[in-house]
């Protein structure tokens, strides 16, 4: 793994746009300070890229710069975002499809030097494929991605405030 860091349709498209837009835009010191020592909400959400496709998911119309600098020349479809306040050891999970997810742990709210720990897996029918921990700073966007057999790469985005 590389690191880079059931509502109706409508309603779904607005939640997502809103989570994405807070995590890349929200200052650290607007994000719950009165319990950031214990606790972070964090979200988690799986994207494809295919090569040589122009098109984005109006979904990630907030983080499509980044996307486009992360693998220039790909399309982007989101596949899933799921966002949950955790404590230390709790896991939130998005579907990837075809029994695939990601799964991200709160290992750490907050460390010794100011960054959350993330446990951030991909999972095949429940097993753990591949793993990495991962230190980030509180309201920072990041992404792995992991190649498919077909050229495309699953993007795991995570993020927590």
């Amino acid at each position: 793994m590389t690191i880079r860091a059931r509502p109706g349709p409508r309603a779904r498209v607005g939640a997502v746009a809103w989570v994405l837009a807070a995590l890349v835009f929200l200052p650290g010191n607007e994000a719950r300070p009165q319990d950031s020592q214990s606790a972070r909400q964090v979200t988690v959400f799986g994207i494809v890229a295919v090569p040589n496709k122009n098109m984005i998911d109006p979904k990630l119309k907030a983080i499509a710069p980044q996307l486009r600098r992360l693998l220039p020349n790909h399309g982007f479809k989101l596949l899933d975002v799921q966002s949950k306040r955790l404590t230390a050891g709790q896991t939130v999970s998005c579907d990837l499809g075809g029994g695939a997810a990601a799964a991200t742990t709160l290992m750490m709210p907050l460390d010794d030097n100011g960054k959350v720990q993330l446990r951030c897996e991909i999972l095949q029918n429940e097993v753990p494929q591949v793993g990495t921990l991962v230190s980030t700073p509180p309201n920072q966007l990041f992404f792995c991605d992991k190649a498919r057999p077909d050229g495309s790469r699953i993007l795991i985005g995570i993020g927590a405030r």
